[in-house]
């Protein structure tokens, strides 16, 4: 049995300062070869685990499959500088086939690299083990270097890989999980876990993608089901990584799964992932980014959120956490996300122990929301609990048939709204705030006092313009997220410079972007939501071009002047002509249904030359507008009308 010697202090230093050593393992080799050439190869996994390894290398042959599991102790000693390497050879990854027991198990120890490999379970069903279990339960020491990358870990009830601790003040520390794909698992995709709160140090996640991770439907308490689940970790990045279809068997009671999550973690950073079609089998979670009880200075920016059965990004602290502060929500996008059960799009809740949440920045923001059958998705929803000091400035908060924008019922004196902007497409204007309900920013700023600074009025109510139609966008692949169209914004949104400069305004680090990569550096004005770059123009490929020469087309100007001027549109109608011998043009629109006009005047180059009209307007009201356009030469123009998220573009031909 391995390990069974006690080795000398003498023999441990030697071997210490011995040269590290490469082994190779193929199915044609043998175990009573030395191990150390691809001519004399090992044959079995029960081989190398006879060994114990100081610093050394274990490569499979690429392409084979080795049935067993690797299994490592505190004699398997490895280093920064010194690292024991587990890998392929050869042509293509190696598969370590553990049927129902652990791929690769390291008890103890640490300086480990393990890379180019496919780990596989039976199935999630039959094995009940994690696929990479990496654990140690050494009281007050922590365990340094862990490398793992460019592996397929599938087919294990539990964590595709799991690292954890549960011991008193011990753990470990450096640890990288990088290009790795974890799916089809139960528990969670990648999961780390300690006794204590902020145990596991400098974490960082890159370039991961879990997926098909279904949760325990016989688990009766915890959560199950997760993409990538952070517990107890000190200071930590996940970013790049995509995680979706996760958690649909979870049913336990206590909670549910998340796409990306931490709980009892410090200084936790989520950034650049995408996290969609995340479920749970209850109402409960199924979301798509959370930090949870006990979560302190963290930050969630640059994150793609949707069409997740939970909330896009919540705040949630449970009972018996540690104090929640310090959280900063910030150049996220959520789209459709409230798929199930009663969420909101940025959801909050909070147990009544430990201090509950505090200090809460919620900017620049985009939630677009809606209605899902069977569901109450919210834009934006205070759920429960003893929660102080949040502040939501410059988010664009827009939903459709009828989902509420804004719903907190409780502790409404813990929020803090200003320099938002608020739509509602196609149905009535709602905010829930206490226990009345608001039909406009109005008159839920003169009852509340919200959406005030210094006691002037902040705040939008209007449609956003954003530059594409487009729902439903999924990429898989977070390098791509800054190619979503979708959530920029045009040229004649009245979210333009109007947002909130909170460097100067509030003292708030703004950070160094927007979603897009936009620099924030030296900038002195800001949009409303996650997008700070240059507005979107209007051009040909966004509408139908129709060519008038201004001056000699002569439309009747009462075309819709009748008793009941309703019945006379079917569709909205943009119009435009030059007054006879004056030096202006005329434009006339009407709307369909009603709904917010937003017509604007380009040069060919679709550069912005002035926005004649913003506002709302009533069905079948058919408006007239005189333009000045002694600012205008002689040339080609785009009068253009943006309402209801639609473009209707008149290319005019001035000369006059």
């Amino acid at each position: 049995m391995k390990k069974a010697s006690i080795l000398l202090f003498g023999i441990l230093l030697m071997s210490l300062i011995s040269h590290s050593i490469t082994y190779y393992v193929s199915p044609l080799g043998n175990d009573v070869n030395t191990g150390t050439s691809t001519g004399a190869p090992w044959k079995t996994i029960s081989k190398v685990n006879l060994k114990d390894f100081k610093g050394d290398t274990i490569l499979f042959q690429g392409g084979s499959t080795f049935p067993g599991s690797l299994y490592f102790t505190a004699t398997d000693i490895g280093t920064s500088t010194k690292p024991i390497v587990i890998g392929s050879y050869g042509t293509g990854r190696a598969t370590i086939n553990s049927d129902t027991l652990f791929g690769i198990y390291i008890y103890n120890s640490a300086g480990f690299i393990i890379k180019d490999l496919i780990v596989s379970g039976v199935n999630r069903l039959t094995n009940k083990k994690p696929g990479i279990s990496i654990y140690m339960d050494i009281p007050n020491k922590w365990l340094s270097f862990l490398r793992l990358n460019n592996l397929d870990i599938s087919g294990y009830r539990e964590a595709g890989i799991s690292i954890g601790s549960w011991a008193t003040a011990g753990g470990f520390k450096d640890i990288s999980i990088t290009n790795c794909i974890s799916h089809d698992n139960g528990m969670a995709g990648i999961s780390t876990f300690a006794m204590q709160p902020y145990i596991q140090r400098n974490v960082y996640l890159g370039y991961n993608k879990v997926y098909n991770n279904s949760g325990i439907a016989e688990l009766t308490t915890g959560n199950s089901g997760s993409g990538i689940s952070l517990g107890g970790v000190d200071v930590a990045v996940v970013e790049y990584c995509t995680s979706y279809n996760n958690g649909w068997l979870h049913k336990s009671a206590d909670g549910g799964p998340v796409g990306i999550w931490a709980h009892a973690s410090d200084s936790v950073t989520f950034q650049f992932n995408e996290s969609h079609h995340n479920k749970t089998g209850t109402t409960k979670d199924g979301g798509g980014f959370d930090f949870d009880g006990g979560c302190t200075n963290s930050v969630m920016q640059y994150n793609y959120s949707h069409d997740n059965y939970g909330g896009g990004y919540l705040v949630a602290q449970y009972n018996g956490a540690p104090l929640m502060k310090n959280i900063t929500i910030r150049y996220n996008i959520s789209e459709n996300d409230g798929r199930k059960g009663d969420q909101g799009s940025i959801h909050m809740w909070a147990s009544s122990t430990s201090g509950g949440i505090q200090t809460v920045k919620i900017y620049n923001n985009t939630i677009f929301v809606k209605p899902s059958t069977g569901a109450t998705p919210k834009g934006f929803y205070i759920r429960s609990g003893p929660i102080t000091d949040v502040k939501l400035r410059n988010n664009i908060l827009q939903t459709t048939g009828g989902v509420p924008l804004i719903q907190v019922t409780y502790n409404t004196s813990a929020c803090t709204m200003q320099g938002n902007s608020y739509w509602s497409s196609g149905s009535t204007f709602k905010i829930t705030w206490g226990a009345t309900t608001y039909s406009s920013l109005t008159s839920w700023r003169s009852a509340t006092g919200q959406e005030k600074i210094n006691g002037v009025a902040s705040g939008l109510q209007t449609d956003a313009q954003f530059a594409d139609t487009t729902q439903g966008v999924t990429f898989n692949d977070p390098t791509n997220l800054t190619t979503l169209k979708r959530y920029k914004l045009l040229s004649t949104s009245a979210l333009i410079n109007k947002g909130l400069n909170l460097k100067t305004q509030f003292n708030i680090n703004i950070g160094s972007q927007d979603y897009w990569g936009n620099s924030l550096v030296n900038k002195t004005t800001f949009h409303i939501g996650a997008f700070q770059g240059t507005p979107i123009t209007t051009t040909a490929s966004q509408s139908t071009l129709n060519e008038i020469t201004a001056r000699d087309n002569n439309i009747e100007m009462n075309l819709a002047l009748s008793a009941n001027p309703e019945s006379q549109f079917k569709k909205d109608v943009l119009h435009v002509s030059s007054v006879p011998g004056q030096n202006n043009l005329v434009i006339n629109f009407a709307l369909a249904k009603q709904g917010r006009a937003s017509i604007a005047i380009f040069n060919i180059q679709g550069q912005l030359i002035t926005r004649v009209f913003a506002g709302d307007s009533n069905p079948g009201e058919y408006k007239q507008l005189k333009v000045e356009n002694d600012r205008l030469t002689n040339g080609i123009y785009l009068v253009s009308m943006q309402v209801n998220g639609k473009v209707i573009t008149k290319k005019i031909l001035l000369s006059k």
